[in-house]
């Protein structure tokens, strides 16, 4: 993950994430044609979604395993 420091940002997304309760709603990010660049979420989401994540890379890896295990006998 990159980190960049909120005295970094422009004043709009200062704002959007200086508000009580900042990130109730994902924060997109867009290039002036709208093409869609990136997306601020909240910790929590985030969290959630690393787990997500890493419970299907473990999946991955049992499943290579296993196919692994059946090819070596």
């Amino acid at each position: 993950m990159k980190d960049v420091t909120l005295s970094s940002v422009g004043e709009p997304l200062k704002t959007l994430l200086q508000r009580p309760g900042p990130l109730a709603d994902d924060i997109a990010i867009r290039a002036d044609n709208g093409e869609l660049l990136g997306v601020v979420i909240c910790a929590r989401d985030y969290s959630f979604l690393l787990s997500k994540v890493e419970e299907a890379e473990d999946r991955l890896d049992q499943e290579r395993v296993a196919q692994f295990h059946r090819t070596r006998e």
